[in-house]
């Protein structure tokens, strides 16, 4: 709305430099370090090194088809150029919800075992559901010494 309004609007101009920073910003803060962090989290370390290159590579690839592309969008599309880019977050948004799995309090086998299966990344692996733990109290402990199988 800045980029629209700043030919009416003397000011305005400085609003669409402060969002263009804002973006900027809050790309560095967020996402920006997303393909490294992704990376030590799926791959076990003897895949790491090929799949940091792999993802490294990517990301300046599509760093500089922004960078390529961008003028030519911003000459055609003007101040809406943005929504482009806006469809392609929601787009890998809803990819990362849907396909990518979670991680979190999983082993890199566990992880593995997620993706060679056919089932759906959200489902636990039957490994760990066919094993109940006892309830651990506040500290990290088991409350009973014995596992039931």
């Amino acid at each position: 709305m800045a980029l629209v309004f700043q030919a009416r609007i003397a000011w305005m101009r400085y609003v669409s430099v402060v969002c263009v920073i804002g973006i900027i910003a809050g790309f560095c803060i967020g996402p920006a370090g997303l393909p490294f962090i992704i990376t030590g989290e799926l791959f076990k370390q003897s895949h790491r090194p090929a799949a940091f290159i792999v993802g490294g590579t990517l990301n300046w690839f599509s760093n500089f088809t922004v960078g390529f592309v961008f003028p030519f969008l911003q000459s055609s599309a003007g101040a809406f150029c943005y929504l482009v880019f806006c469809g392609v977050c929601v787009f890998v948004a809803l990819y990362v919800y849907f396909v990518i799995p979670e991680t979190k309090n999983k082993t890199f086998v566990e992880i593995s075992e997620m993706f060679s299966s056919g089932k759906s990344l959200s489902t636990p692996v039957a490994a760990v559901d066919n094993m109940k733990l006892k309830k651990m109290n506040g500290y990290g402990a088991l409350e009973s010494s014995s596992l039931e199988f």
